[in-house]
């Protein structure tokens, strides 16, 4: 099963992955990486319904802060240190499901498409998407 069919099979309609946004924020385009940071980070934090609560489903700082913590302190790209988050997301995902799940499945195909040329573009865009997460009132 190749990856696209994986998404469409495991993401819920209404979040999809888009890819070719993805290459152009890769490949340096910061208008593109501050508008799909925003959208993705307004997805993580989860509708609120009548009463005003979330959905019960929003993606919490404290379940992307370690994924996050460790992108940040790389200072150069590093094949072997991506691939050890995978793991660590994986866990999350399990237990948490909803929007960790989307979480991970974004960073599954940026760490499919990160290298060491565009790196930087990569951590800018994974701290874009947190600071406006909190931004939208992640807690």
């Amino acid at each position: 099963m190749n990856h696209q069919n994986y998404q469409k099979q495991n993401n819920p309609p209404g979040f999809q992955i888009d890819e070719a946004r993805i290459g152009k924020i890769l490949s340096g385009d910061i208008a593109e990486m501050n508008k799909y940071a925003e959208e993705l980070a307004s997805h993580f934090v989860g509708k609120k319904n009548i009463e005003g609560k979330k959905d019960g489903e929003s993606l919490s700082t404290s379940q992307i802060r370690t994924v996050f913590t460790e992108i940040q302190r790389m200072k150069q790209y590093d094949q072997n240190k991506i691939q050890l988050l995978r793991p660590k997301l994986a866990y999350a995902a399990g237990r948490h499901k909803g929007k960790v799940k989307d979480f991970r499945d974004l960073l599954e195909v940026l760490f499919k498409k990160v290298n060491r040329d565009n790196f930087e573009n990569f951590k800018n865009f994974v701290e874009a998407i947190v600071a406006y997460h909190k931004f939208y009132g992640g807690k």
